[in-house]
């Protein structure tokens, strides 16, 4: 039998061979139908399949890109020009008596002023871990909790009487009670000092000497009483809503935490891709990874394979299918729609995501055909040798 008669045969039952042993020829993932029945998959119940048009993905996109403003407001400082003194705190009380002068006009360090009066200077005093000061003629004074104005008004209090007509200031020297805890991906880790006025996170990382890694890599993390808030860096900078005043006691960490999505299957290169703390949408992982492969790849079965909060979209969950407290989802893709184009753009690819791309139904048969080859040449050259006539 001719090499031709054994071509044309094999053509002839490729169909039936290739519905009987397809599952024997060399692939490298799930085909599209196995991915496309995955809610029925017997060994991980739950699995949701989720078509993605330019809706969604700009729904997911804005959720990622607008932080929790509630958790946000919640972390803020709402009041920071109140500052409260505490134990370690250093104050120095200035005190003014109207003409004439008779309690501080002699002894401590007084001045005359042009008007008259007598300026007496109190030499700095650190608050005890009682929480107060002591002020000539007046006593221990509690400070703790107080802001430096409700302390001048304690002083002139128990001043009446004693001093003529007299007025208050207390400025705070040194701030040793309360402070903010800055550390991670700085120059110089310390805690910042919570002055009157309030300290915002970039006046907190610019005291540590700002960040060391690229903005662009770089994840700020508050953490409070068991709670925690994660911005970009680069949101902070960009959105002054996100540059909130912190509180004391918060610890202010700088991760550069190089954040990684997984492109496998149909495309030109098989990689682990880094992406900037901002995100990254599926169309620019795609880009990276070099596009899908045009001699491989079904255009109409891309997926991104995800593990999702249950809340994050309605009906994602089903009772009893939660794995870990999540769902696993997988978003489909079908680039052979020019409108998906727009919605890979928005899409955002999330840290841990596995990217596939399945092979074209049409690869099966270049992968037969390749092995029909590899049996008709050696029998041509056994025919050609005259061992097969």
């Amino acid at each position: 039998m001719s090499n031709i008669k054994i071509c044309f045969i094999a053509l002839g039952f490729a169909p039936l061979l290739l519905s009987g042993c397809s599952a024997y020829l060399p692939y490298s993932g799930p085909r599209a139908a196995r991915v496309d029945n995955v809610e029925h998959n017997q060994e991980l119940r739950g699995i949701r399949l989720v078509d993605v048009d330019y809706g969604l993905a700009h729904l997911l996109r804005t959720r990622m890109d607008s932080p929790d403003m509630e958790l946000l407001q919640d972390f803020s400082n709402p009041t920071p020009s109140l500052y409260t003194v505490g134990p370690g705190d250093v104050l120095e009380v200035h005190i003014w008596e109207a003409p004439p002068a008779m309690l501080f006009a002699t002894g401590l360090t007084s001045t005359s002023t042009p008007s008259g009066s007598m300026m007496t200077t109190i030499p700095p005093q650190m608050v005890n871990a009682g929480g107060t000061i002591f002020v000539p003629f007046a006593g221990r004074v509690p400070c703790a909790g107080k802001s430096t104005q409700e302390i001048a008004e304690e002083i002139r209090r128990d001043l009446q009487g004693k001093a003529h007509d007299p007025q208050v200031v207390v400025s705070l020297v040194r701030n040793r009670a309360q402070s903010i805890s800055v550390v991670g991906n700085v120059k110089d880790s310390k805690q910042v000092p919570l002055e009157p006025g309030g300290v915002s996170i970039l006046q907190a990382l610019a005291a540590a000497g700002g960040v060391v890694q690229p903005v662009s890599k770089v994840t700020i993390q508050i953490s409070r009483a068991g709670r925690v808030l994660r911005l970009p860096l680069e949101k902070v900078i960009s959105d002054p809503a996100a540059n909130i005043s912190l509180r004391a006691g918060d610890v202010v960490t700088a991760l550069y935490r190089p954040l990684h999505v997984t492109v496998m299957g149909a495309t030109r290169e098989t990689k682990e891709i880094d992406f900037e703390a901002t995100g990254i949408s599926l169309a620019r992982a795609l880009a990276r990874a070099g596009g899908l492969n045009g001699n491989e790849a079904d255009a109409r079965a891309v997926y991104v394979f995800r593990m999702e909060p249950p809340e994050l979209l309605p009906d994602l969950a089903r009772r009893g299918n939660l794995v870990d407290g999540k769902v696993p989802v997988v978003f489909r893709f079908n680039f052979s729609n020019p409108a998906t184009l727009f919605a890979a753009q928005q899409f955002p690819v999330q840290n841990g995501d596995l990217i596939y791309v399945a092979s074209a139904p049409v690869t099966d048969l270049q992968k037969f055909l390749g092995l029909i080859v590899q049996i008709v040449y050696p029998i041509q050259g056994l025919t050609t040798a005259g061992v097969i006539k």
